[in-house]
């Protein structure tokens, strides 16, 4: 199965499973302008359900380290959520609460990582303190920041 995303594109579906993007680089000539497409990466998303806390997982591939994220708490009790890179440990989120029944929205590029993220696998742990996480992320990994 081939999926195409295109630069302004939202991304909206929470239910998606994790899914690589493979884009063609097709170059097209007009007139005297030659137009390449940029690179987007790959697009991610899970549900995370389960105890108090849960850990869901995505990978940034090499290349594209630009990244949005949304987060969003689909149970009656609020959320926290830590977002941190498994190899080196470098946390980006550190437990900000999401709201009862809201989502929060992550661009690397709004946080400070003007040149990306590092590739590699990264862990989303959720704590619903005494209550059971009820929760989903999607996100899509761009080669540039205009991308997401």
């Amino acid at each position: 199965m081939w999926s195409a995303i295109f630069a302004n594109s939202e991304v909206a579906d929470f239910a998606n499973t994790p899914t690589t993007v493979a884009q063609y680089a097709v170059t097209t000539t007009t007139g005297d302008q030659v137009v390449t497409p940029k690179k987007i990466g790959n697009t991610f998303g899970s549900s995370v359900q389960g105890g108090a806390t849960v850990q869901s997982a995505f990978e940034v591939p090499k290349g594209y380290g630009h990244v949005k994220l949304t987060l969003k708490n689909n149970s009656n009790y609020p959320v926290k959520v830590s977002l941190s890179h498994s190899v080196s440990n470098k946390e980006y989120i550190s437990g900000v609460t999401i709201s009862p029944r809201s989502s929060l929205t992550w661009r690397s590029i709004d946080e400070g990582y003007s040149g990306g993220v590092r590739s590699g696998s990264y862990i989303l742990q959720w704590r619903g303190s005494d209550y059971e996480v009820n929760a989903e992320f999607a996100g899509v990994a761009a080669s540039t920041p205009g991308d997401l």
